[in-house]
């Protein structure tokens, strides 16, 4: 990864667009100067890089910003009072700008990539969404896909092993023990080992937790002798229907015997003798007399209507309109008033005073008639030609065909008369069949009738309850099916989350004997990386320290901590090293670490040479930076820097540049040479 440019839009001292040109570094030149007084910009050019990488929420770029406390997400973008003005330029923020973004376009072995990150403020206040895009040669990936893009390249964790202040990094000799070695892991690529096994933990939890059930077997056996017994009842009730069958066959073959015997006596078969045949002929012939009669009394007035009730309907509607038209109701009422209103208006007191004559009275009499007999008329002339009876006549109509529309029960009564005629008549001609052939059989031929008869009838008796106990035993035997059905279903089940146990068991034991195996993985790792790691760290600080050899050997113990002994192997207090040293401790360290991580990061490094006297410096010019990493960005301040200094890394400096704020609020990378620099210029 070479960073090839960046644009820094309205953010922190950078007003509109503003562009830094980071290309081509050479082997041998790997170094850009990015010079500015304090407060000119390189702070907020270190910090636009590290937002682009990790974005607002990161914890720690917040916590930077105040040491009593740290802002809220929404706080570190909009501001929080006279102590933190946010992360846009105040100048595009007066003037109504409303967007500010960072850009970083690099440069690896796939092709060229831009990374954007973005933020919309308006009227000092943010609706919490910030954008990112990443744009490949091959696709462009947004928001959570473009974070991740960019955790592969450099991982937030990792930012502050490349990114990083001069003035803090003396923090990192002095960290939180298990801060330090969590961050020295990840970056030496042990940590994703440690997380592997962190997610089998949790995985095996989440196993033992959803997935075993050890009440299955238990189940299964129960479920399993449920089926048994099930099974051993079928077989009885199968044992039990086989015989009934049998019984039942062969019941049915003597009754057909028998039958065939009956018939053979005598082509009539009846058990009453001519006496009570004839008796009993009387009698059906009298009960098909009275059936006879009371039909005949009914029926012809009444059949063709309850044998046409589709008729009935018909006319009724019809009836009802001219019954309820207009010109019905309207006659109705001339016809009452005819036979009221010229009586009433004419012959009934009150008379008019004076009176009028009696031919007066008559001709009026005879006008009134007649005006109302030929309205009458004129309304009848509106009804239907083709049915338009008389409206008494319809009415009375009506009243007579009505009970005939419902007359449902009245039909089944008739019909019921009707069978019972057919069924006296039927009967009686069996019973005069029956006469013609009682008789016939002798005593002896009687008796062996009635015997067969006997047989007969208890054969039929015996068979229906048989037949009706097969029956039960049918439906016995479904409802055991489906009893056995559901046992051997929920036995399926039952097996199936065995099933599923021995394979969670199985992956159980796998994820541990893996836990076990990445255990022994991050032992062999670490204890590689640690003597790897130690090696370089001691080899750095000789190079970088040069005035005195108080630290003698710098040691790592199995947890990436850092132990300082003297040349008698005695430990050094953190107390008794001065912040300079502490310093160039952790500049060893960073070195070593990017050494032996192997990432191919360019390395930033702002105020880098802060509390650190003028020999260290000069070996931190000569051999740190120009061997740091293959791009390595350095921001310092004039101080840091004088002409001799920028002497001893000139020949290592591919690109220069002199940050210019009169403001404090514009910001401008302006290009330099290093002769400018130099001079002053």
């Amino acid at each position: 990864m070479i960073f090839e440019n960046i644009r820094l839009t309205n953010l922190f001292s950078y007003y509109g667009d503003q562009d830094i040109d980071l290309s081509a570094p050479e082997p041998g030149r790997n170094v850009c100067l990015i010079m500015g007084r304090n407060g000119f910009g390189k702070t907020s050019l270190l910090n636009g890089l590290k937002l682009l990488f990790t974005g607002v929420h990161y914890e720690p770029l917040r916590r930077a910003v105040q040491r009593s406390r740290m802002p809220t997400v929404k706080q570190y973008v909009v501001g929080a009072g006279d102590d933190w003005w946010g992360i846009m330029n105040r100048r595009a923020r007066g003037e109504g700008k409303t967007r500010c973004a960072v850009r970083l376009i690099w440069g690896e072995d796939s092709g060229q990539v831009t990374a954007e990150r973005s933020w919309r403020i308006e009227g000092g206040s943010w609706d919490g969404e910030e954008s990112l895009t990443v744009t490949t040669a091959a696709e462009t990936f947004t928001d959570e896909a473009a974070q991740e893009f960019l955790d592969r390249r450099l991982p937030r964790d990792y930012v502050y092993f490349f990114l990083f202040d001069g003035e803090q990094i003396q923090e990192l000799a002095e960290a939180n023990r298990d801060v330090q070695q969590r961050q020295m892991e990840r970056l030496l690529g042990i940590g994703a080992i440690e997380a592997l096994r962190a997610t089998l933990t949790q995985a095996i939890s989440r196993w033992e937790h959803n997935d075993l059930d050890p009440q299955a077997r238990a189940d299964l056996e129960r479920l399993e002798g449920e089926a048994r017994g099930i099974e051993a009842e079928l077989a009885a009730l199968d044992g039990k229907r086989a015989n009934l069958e049998e019984e039942i066959e062969g019941d049915t073959d003597a009754l057909r015997r028998i039958r065939r015997r009956i018939e053979g006596l005598s082509s009539f078969v009846h058990r009453h003798d001519e006496a009570q045949l004839k008796e009993t002929r009387e009698r059906i012939q009298a009960q098909r007399a009275e059936a006879l009669d009371r039909i005949s009394a009914q029926i012809p007035r009444d059949i063709a209507l309850l044998v046409n009730p589709s008729l009935i309907g018909g006319a009724l509607e019809r009836l009802d309109r001219v019954l309820g038209s207009d010109a019905n109701s309207r006659t109705r009422v001339l016809e009452s008033l005819l036979e009221v209103l010229p009586g009433r208006l004419f012959d009934l007191p009150e008379f008019p005073d004076p009176d009028i004559r009696d031919g007066q009275r008559a001709y009026y009499r005879y006008k009134l008639v007649r005006l109302l007999e030929q309205e009458a008329e004129a309304t009848g002339d509106t009804m239907d030609p083709s049915f338009a009876p008389d409206p008494q006549a319809a009415s009375a109509s009506r009243d007579q065909l009505a009970p005939y529309a419902q007359a449902d029960a009245l039909r089944s009564a008739r019909a019921e008369d009707l069978r019972r005629l057919q069924g006296f008549t039927a009967e009686l001609r069996q019973l005069e069949a029956d006469l013609l052939n009682v008789g016939a059989l002798s005593d002896e031929e009687r008796a062996r009738y009635d015997r067969y008869v006997a047989e007969r009838d208890e054969l039929e008796r015996g068979l229906d309850s048989k037949k009706k106990r097969n029956t039960e035993i049918e439906s016995e035997s479904a409802g055991l099916q489906r009893r056995l059905a559901e046992a051997r279903s929920r036995a399926e089940q039952t097996k199936t989350k065995i099933g599923k146990n021995q394979v969670t068991e199985d992956k159980i034991a796998t994820a541990r004997r893996l836990g076990g195996l990445f255990a022994d993985l991050k032992s062999a790792r670490k204890q590689a990386q640690r003597e790897e790691l130690e090696a370089a760290i001691n080899r750095h600080f000789r190079v970088l320290m040069t005035s005195h050899h108080l630290i003698d050997q710098v040691a790592v113990d199995e947890d990436f901590g850092l132990r300082y002994l003297d040349r008698d192997g005695r430990p050094i207090g953190m107390g008794s090293l001065s912040a300079g040293m502490k310093q160039l401790m952790a500049t060893a360290l960073l070195w070593a670490l990017s050494e032996v991580s192997g990432k191919q990061v360019p390395l930033v490094v702002d105020t880098p040479l802060a509390r650190i006297d003028l020999a260290h410096q000069e070996a931190i010019l000569r051999h740190y930076y120009p061997n740091a990493a293959a791009q390595v960005i350095v921001l310092p301040t004039d101080a840091e820097l004088d002409a001799r200094k920028l002497q001893l890394i000139a020949g290592h400096v591919y690109r220069a540049y002199r940050l210019t704020n009169p403001d404090g609020e514009h910001t401008v990378p302006e290009p330099v040479t290093m002769a400018e620099l130099i001079q002053g210029i």
